[in-house]
């Protein structure tokens, strides 16, 4: 598919890269991938470096302290293989290789997905990053109108530029606010006062949704005894309640799109 990135981030025009292409022997050697790492390179079919932004290049100030040393953050655009399923795995090798915080943008079939990885100075090695918080969309149809919002977002004259570290902190906001788009219907919006707490129960729910599926598999266990059974169908009514309970306070905090009201 081809989705046009240049209206959705509506960076200046400074930032874009022109589409260089990365070529992936630059990866498997610069970040030294085993075997493994690069049988899961395979699984894309082109990648390439899509814009930076910088004080250079987007008037945005870089973030040095003792915790982070931020002075770019890049984007990349990543084309999958077909309607490849292995989105996140290339998007968490990715982030992996490059010291920068990247911002994947992948295209797989007719769907695409946004992922968002922040760094921080390693405590380990002098003068090394590491990837301390990722997130992600997951596949999803840019023609669907739910995603309209969301999209919209990711614009950067909608984001706080202060300096890299708060431009990237709000885009990956953006990313895990839209997961809560399948459970609710709509790209969940609040007053500013309570974007942390929204943000907060976004995160219980994507934790009690987990925890609900993993106790459902474990229950469909070939070896489950009937009491297991039993014991298993408590612990999951008892983490769908508390899953419940959080989608309520975040429809409770979003200010619900006319169209849901009117419903």
């Amino acid at each position: 598919m081809s989705v046009c990135w240049e209206d959705i981030l509506r960076l200046p025009e400074a930032a874009y890269a022109g589409g260089r292409r990365v070529p992936k022997t630059v990866l498997t050697s610069r970040a030294m991938l085993t075997k493994h790492e690069q049988r899961t390179l395979d699984k894309m079919s082109r990648l390439e470096h899509f814009a930076t932004v910088a004080k250079g290049t987007a008037q945005v100030l870089p973030r040095v302290d003792e915790e982070y040393d931020i002075q770019s953050v890049v984007f990349l655009r990543c084309e999958m293989k077909g309607d490849s399923q292995a989105v996140a795995e290339v998007a968490r090798l990715l982030h992996g290789c490059f010291p920068n915080p990247t911002v994947i943008l992948q295209e797989a079939g007719d769907g695409i997905a946004v992922s968002v990885a922040l760094t921080r100075r390693s405590h380990a090695e002098r003068g090394a990053t590491v990837v301390f918080d990722v997130e992600s969309t997951g596949l999803f149809d840019p023609d669907n109108e739910r995603y309209a919002p969301f999209l919209d977002s990711l614009a950067f004259d909608r984001l706080p530029q202060d300096d890299l570290l708060s431009y990237l902190r709000a885009l990956a906001s953006c990313v895990r606010l839209s997961q809560a788009i399948g459970p609710l219907g709509f790209y969940p919006a609040c007053a500013p006062a309570d974007r942390e707490r929204l943000l907060a129960l976004v995160a219980d729910y994507d934790r009690l949704q987990g925890e609900v599926d993993a106790l459902a598999e474990q229950r469909r266990g070939k070896d489950v005894s009937p009491n297991d059974s039993a014991r298993l169908r408590i612990q999951i009514r008892k983490a769908e309640r508390q899953r419940d309970n959080a989608l309520g306070q975040i429809r409770g905090l979003c200010a619900m799109p006319d169209e849901e009201i009117e419903r």
